[in-house]
């Protein structure tokens, strides 16, 4: 059960933040727009995925003039504490947990999940099959231990595949691994969704009981047939395009509401419910499944609910038992009992509880 106890926050975008020690609940996160609300959020992500939820490479998040971005944390589970760092320089990283240099990217993040709702997350349902794909990724990444090497093994095939169809070579010699791992990762991928959907009713039905939301996977091949019938029934095509047209890799997690698909018919508030129903749902699979807790982050999201689904929403996070983050601005605050509320200026933090 992951707590974030405090944190520090060093040549990171605007930020100047020394050990700032938060609530195990709630905190509110406040400031006008560019304060570094939202910057804070990143680094907090940042420390438990390795990546910005805001921008695809890590220069942008390295202080102007600087060499290297650091991020530490105090963290508190459930029957343990440690510290977690990660020094993010435009060339290398290098990850600490406690005194130990961790070599594996997978390794270190596996001790703090955090999930977060954002101004992109709308790319979940609106975006390409892509982001459906990562999002049952990571799902499965933290409630199956051999997901990562299953995902990388297919990923190494996948690419082997590949670049025997581009030089006109027989791809006999990876077909049967790509088949083994395909497999596996399609089993894992159905897995990690049975969990979700097990969770989501009930999920949904706290947040808007008039919505009904379908999941369905689809595994990159009609599944009328076999991955194997699928690659001879393309053999040709592959040869003329140079790539593999059947497999996870264009796998898609099919989303419908009563009924109809979402991307088409869900309105704006609607897609908000569902990607709230859908990310606590994973938050709720891990706890239960994996006794992982994730951390939550709620960067200028609740603001863009009507006022009855905003405390739907709070309710049921209070609840929850999962620590939380939340940014507003003080035009826009939010009516509820946080644990511990700071205020953010020009990249600086001060707690106002």
């Amino acid at each position: 059960m992951a707590r974030i106890a405090a944190i520090s926050v060093t040549n990171f975008r605007n930020l100047d933040v020394a050990d700032c020690d938060f609530s195990a609940g709630f905190n509110l996160l406040t400031g006008e727009n560019g304060a570094g609300k939202t910057s804070l959020l990143e680094a907090i992500y940042f420390l438990g995925n390795l990546k910005s939820f805001r921008c695809q490479t890590h220069h942008d998040l390295i202080a102007q003039n600087q060499a290297c971005a650091v991020v530490r944390a105090s963290v508190n589970a459930q029957d343990s504490s440690f510290f977690m760092a990660v020094e993010r320089c435009k060339e290398r990283v290098r990850l600490k947990v406690d005194l130990e240099d961790i070599q594996s990217a997978g390794a270190f993040v596996s001790h703090l999940p955090v999930l977060a709702l954002h101004a992109q997350s709308d790319d979940l349902i609106l975006g390409g099959p892509e982001f459906r794909r990562k999002f049952l990724d990571r799902t499965a990444f933290y409630l199956f231990a051999d997901f990562a090497n299953n995902f990388s093994q297919f990923s190494r095939v996948l690419k082997q595949r590949n670049a025997a169809l581009k030089n006109g070579q027989s791809t006999l010699a990876w077909d049967g691994l790509f088949i083994q791992y395909s497999m596996l990762l399609t089993e894992q991928r159905l897995a990690a969704l049975d969990y979700i959907a097990a969770i989501l009713p009930e999920v949904l039905l706290s947040l808007s009981p008039y919505l009904s939301l379908q999941l369905e996977y689809y595994p990159g091949f009609r599944t009328q047939g076999t991955l194997a019938e699928s690659l001879a029934r393309h053999a040709l095509r592959e040869r003329e395009l140079g790539q593999t047209l059947s497999g996870p890799h264009r796998g898609d997690l099919v989303l419908s509401l009563n009924g109809f698909g979402v991307k088409a018919t869900a309105s704006r508030g609607q897609i908000k419910i569902i990607l709230l129903a859908l990310y606590l749902s994973v938050a709720g699979v891990w706890r239960d499944v994996s006794n992982k807790t994730a951390i939550l982050l709620f960067d200028d999201f609740i603001s863009e609910l009507d006022n009855r689904h905003a405390a739907l929403l709070l309710d049921f996070l209070s609840h929850f038992g999962h620590q939380a983050f939340f940014s507003a601005t003080d035009r826009n605050p939010l009516a509820f009992s946080f644990d511990a509320k700071f205020s953010l200026s020009a990249g600086k933090i001060a707690s106002m509880l």
